[in-house]
This record gives structure tokens, C-alpha cells and sequence, in this order.
């Protein structure tokens, strides 16, 4: 079996473009994978033109020869090409699985568990001007009567490495709310977005600790591990981080100085399912748990469930939710086949079917096509910077 063509569509989504593939066989088959870049779906589409070169006439099965080919071969490296090749790792899986009549989570050793724990996310919405902590506890107390246990959001102002004693306070009382509201069973898992310095966020991590959270994900900009690293031995919250450490060879550094009590590496962006099963077993030798990072498209979080779903040091699963603040009329529409994020007493189905148990519906795809979307300025507003209107 050869691989004959490689088509994608860029799909206007949520708060970003998704960016899908498939790829077409001289036997029929076709499989289908996400690529998408946050922000970035144009200079994705330019790295996938040219990894065609590297797809085109190679046998769907030969996985890890692509993979090393287009590694080694490509001197550039970074986040476009990465999603790339883990788009195109996800077709070839589909295909693989449908030529053998077997899901893929089958195909990578077989899965750990009949079903997956999840969490999903909430946030303050625009427009609402009731206080954070009364959103907030709203939110929550519906999102449980859906059947979800486990809630992830960002609780912190839009802050840039400090906070004054109010934004601190406010940052409090919001998760003060949440947790009155969904009783101790229910998991709060904190968000931060880089948004802090090492000592605003030990400081953070002592006030939260009475709630309980899960976890305490990404308090400091990712880019120092061994800011990170200090960060996680003073916290008493365990520290999540890593949808911004790109493959095995980023995760070995990451975790030989011990940035993380549990570890997010992202699917679309680690480098594909391979590589997140290496990097996987990296901190599995390391007693470090796994919660994938996953705020993609449809055809992502699919793929991402197969791959979860084989790895021995899972912990918890990231999705979006098909409706409310993330959500976009046509998500569930451009994929038929398995519906998986719909939670059962918070776990998620493994997906059914060979391959990836989905297709992609082009029509769909093609109706609801790029829209330039801007980039979300509530990451860092910092009163001494100037913006653009500013």
C-alpha cells in the first residue's frame, strides 16, 4: 500500500482554526489526522505543503521511518512542524487500523483501562457582569449535573508575574466559590498560563492549598525548567505542566530536573502518538503521571483518547466541551462516527471502530472555512506595556 495524496482544511473553530488532513492510499484507504497550529494556521498550512515530499509514496505502516525522516531532515525546527507530523502520524494510524480491522489504541500496545477520567473547562464570560465568583460557581454546579468531576479554569486575573494583595484575594474568594459550590469530591484543577513569577506563585500555591487542587498547571512562562523545577519543590500543590515541551528530546531535560509532579505533554504538538508514548514511559521510569494536554479540534481529541488510553502512568484527560463557552455549532458535525466527550460519572468512553473510529465530513468542513482570529490579549495585561488601541 502507498500513500497517493495529502489534502487538509483549515476550519474556522472556537477561539482558533483547526487545520485537518487525510491521506489518500492506492487501495482506497484513507485516514485522518489533526494538525492544528494555535494562531499559527497559515504557517501551518506552509509546513504541511512541504512535508508532502515526505508522505507521498511511503507505506502508510512505515511510521517510524517517517518519523525519523522528517526529523532529521528538516533543520528547522519548532510547534508548525511538530503539529504536522503529528497530524499526519494520526492518518497513518487511522489507516493502519482500518486495513487490520482494529482501533489504534489496540495497535500501541493495547489499552490500560476501559474508560478515561476527564476534566473540562469554564471560564468568565464577557458580557456577564456578575462578580467571577458567582460565574464561576454557576458554571460549576452545572457543568457537575453534566457529569463531569473534575473542573479546570483560570481563576487569576489577567496579570503579568505579580499580583497586588486585591487581584491575590480576588484569585481566592474565586476558588473559594467553586469549591463550596461542588463539595470536596469534586477535582479543581488551577490554570495559570504562565502568568507569574517564581515567588507570586509559591505564595499563590500556599493560599489554594486548603482547596485541594489536583494540580497547579504552568504558574511561571515555561521556558526556564529550573525556575520550574524550584517552583515545584516549594509548592504544596502538585505542580502540571508541559503543553509547551516539544519531544522526547525537550521532555529528557524537563524531567531530569524535575520540573513537575505530573506532566502535559500535547499530542498535536509533541511530536504524535509515538513520541507521547516515549514520552510517557520517560516519566513513568520517573514515577511522574500523565494528563495530556488537549484543547484541539474533534479529530485531535479522538486521536488523543487512543493514545491515553495506553499509557500505564495516566492520570487525568483535558476536553472540550461540544457546547458552551469553547464551544461552535459544527464541532460535533465535522466528524461522524464515535462521539467521545460526553462524560460518564467523569470518564470518557474509549473510542469505537478500527483506526480512529471517525471520519472527517468535507462538506462540513469545507462550509466553515479560515477566519483570521485574534489573538487573546486576557493572557497578559500589564498596566506599564502599551497595545495596539492602547
Amino acid at each position: 500500500m502507498k500513500i497517493t495524496d495529502l489534502k487538509y482544511w483549515i476550519v474556522e473553530g472556537d477561539v482558533w482554526n483547526w487545520t485537518f488532513l487525510k491521506l489518500y492510499t492506492d487501495e482506497g484507504l484513507t485516514g485522518v489526522g489533526e494538525a492544528t497550529v494555535e494562531y499559527g494556521a497559515q504557517t501551518g498550512a506552509g509546513s504541511l505543503e512541504e512535508a508532502r515530499e515526505f508522505i507521498i509514496g511511503r507505506d502508510p505502516f512505515h511510521i517510524e521511518s517517517f518519523q525519523q525522516d522528517i526529523h532529521y531532515r528538516t533543520f528547522w525546527q519548532g510547534p508548525a512542524l511538530y503539529a504536522v507530523t503529528s497530524g499526519i502520524e494520526q492518518a497513518m494510524w487511522d489507516i493502519i487500523g482500518k486495513a487490520l480491522n482494529q482501533p489504534v489504541y489496540n495497535l500501541l500496545g493495547g489499552p490500560c483501562r476501559r474508560r478515561l477520567r476527564a476534566y473540562t473547562h469554564m471560564g468568565v464570560r464577557g458580557g456577564d457582569d456578575r462578580p467571577a465568583h458567582e460565574q464561576l460557581a454557576e458554571q460549576a454546579r452545572g457543568l457537575v449535573a453534566e457529569g463531569w468531576t473534575a473542573l479546570k479554569w483560570v481563576p487569576v486575573p489577567p496579570v503579568h508575574l505579580t499580583m497586588t494583595a486585591a487581584e491575590m484575594r480576588q484569585t481566592i474568594e474565586n476558588v473559594g466559590a467553586v469549591r463550596d459550590t461542588v463539595g470536596p469530591d469534586v477535582d479543581l484543577l488551577i490554570e495559570l498560563h504562565g502568568r507569574l513569577n517564581p515567588t507570586t506563585a509559591i505564595q499563590l500555591a500556599h493560599e489554594l492549598a486548603p482547596f485541594k487542587p489536583m494540580f497547579f498547571e504552568e504558574p511561571i512562562p515555561p521556558y526556564n525548567l529550573d525556575a520550574m523545577a524550584y517552583v515545584r519543590s516549594h509548592s504544596p500543590i502538585p505542580l502540571a505542566t508541559g503543553e509547551r515541551i516539544f519531544t522526547k528530546y525537550g521532555w529528557r531535560d524537563a524531567l531530569a530536573k524535575g520540573v513537575a509532579d505530573i506532566i502535559q505533554p500535547d499530542l498535536g504538538k509533541c511530536g504524535g502518538l509515538l513520541e507521547m508514548k516515549k514520552i510517557a514511559a520517560m516519566a513513568e521510569a520517573e514515577y511522574v503521571m500523565v494528563a495530556p494536554h488537549n484543547p484541539l479540534g474533534p479529530v485531535g481529541s479522538v486521536a488523543t483518547l487512543h493514545c491515553s488510553a495506553t499509557i500505564p502512568n495516566f492520570q487525568i484527560q483535558e476536553m472540550v466541551r461540544e457546547t458552551g463557552n469553547r464551544g461552535v455549532p459544527w464541532r460535533t458535525d465535522l466528524i461522524y462516527g464515535a462521539t467521545v466527550n460526553q462524560p460518564q460519572d467523569g470518564h470518557i468512553p474509549l473510542p469505537p471502530g478500527p483506526g480512529l473510529g471517525i471520519d472527517l465530513d468535507e462538506k462540513v468542513a469545507a462550509a466553515h472555512p479560515y477566519k483570521r482570529k485574534p489573538i487573546r490579549r486576557e493572557f497578559m495585561r500589564d498596566p506599564h506595556f502599551l497595545y495596539p488601541g492602547d
